[in-house]
């Protein structure tokens, strides 16, 4: 087994992976020094207010609940180069609605002697950086900082529908093509794929951001919308199950916009509201550049050289 340290300084309170919070923490207590990783990453989860799933991937994935932080960033993905930009900002404190160890769950199995392993676990290591896996707690708040991000960059607050499993938005009538380009430069989605045609007349969209899996993509395509946009799906679920409906005559249409695009406007709307809760340190969303490039413009991009 691969090793990274993760610490753990008092018994963590239920599906969180972090030390219990003094009673005044985030409200401009006194203090006699500096706070702990632990004891933030414990308040921001009851300030969320979300329950703690029985399973769930939300947990302190690497670095010691008792490092002292320097301010806290938000991540759609715990790159490298995303934690190398964090560094630099000198925020130590990482909340990340995806993977930083490359698995769902962000098990270490198989890990052991892996150079890129080693080179990450040590630059964590070396800046005293504590990440946490947060995407659960935020799909599960009310109202969700993802949701609301995404409907906020793209301008659609007024257009949002309630109610139904998947956000939903009535849009003025457009084609599944303007609606993809608008999304392209809206959300910076240089390697966005499609499934429908162009000139099907889209009103009615459902978003699930980050990854749809298979039966909430499938309700959603079965009910009454005109296209579902996605970050991304397994091509064998949903991009398969558009493409057949569309063989027997339905009327339907799929975007892909990539993981990053589909949840880097949200958590840049969970910083905005860390920062009107948390007191003790500063708080910043770093953009990533999209890992993914395209014919067009063959240019690998990183965060830390923009």
């Amino acid at each position: 087994m691969a090793e990274i340290r993760i610490a753990q300084a008092t018994p963590p309170a239920a599906g969180r992976g972090a030390a219990t919070p003094p009673p005044a923490a985030g409200r401009g207590a006194q203090r006699t020094g500096p706070v702990m990783a632990g004891q933030l990453i414990d308040l921001i989860l009851t300030r969320l207010g979300a329950p703690n799933r029985p399973r769930s991937n939300d947990r302190l994935v690497a670095g010691d609940p008792l490092t002292p932080v320097t301010g806290i960033a938000t991540v759609a993905m715990a790159t490298l180069d995303a934690l190398k930009a964090a560094a630099a900002a000198k925020k130590n404190l990482i909340l990340t609605a995806d993977a930083t160890w490359w698995s769902e769950g962000d098990g270490l199995v198989g890990m052991e002697g892996n150079p890129t392993f080693r080179a990450k676990r040590d630059f964590i290591r070396a800046n005293n950086l504590v990440v946490y896996r947060i995407a659960d707690h935020l799909a599960d708040a009310r109202p969700n900082p993802i949701a609301d991000g995404m409907a906020r960059g793209l301008g659609w607050e007024e257009q949002t529908v309630e109610g139904g499993e998947t956000v939903r938005f009535r849009l003025m009538p457009t084609n599944l093509l303007d609606l993809s380009r608008f999304l392209k430069e809206r959300l910076g989605a240089r390697t966005l794929r499609v499934v429908g045609d162009p000139a099907l007349p889209v009103r009615d969209v459902a978003a699930i951001w980050g990854r749809a899996t298979q039966m909430p993509a499938i309700r959603a395509l079965r009910s009454d919308i005109d296209v579902l946009v996605v970050g991304y799906t397994f091509e064998w679920e949903a991009v398969l199950y558009v493409q057949d409906q569309i063989a027997i005559g339905l009327k339907k249409g799929l975007i892909l916009l990539g993981q990053v695009p589909s949840l880097q406007g949200g958590m840049k709307h969970f910083a905005g509201w860390l920062a009107g809760q948390i007191t003790e340190v500063p708080v910043e969303h770093i953009a990533l550049a999209e890992g993914w490039w395209n014919l067009e413009r063959p240019v690998n991009e990183i965060t830390t050289t923009l």
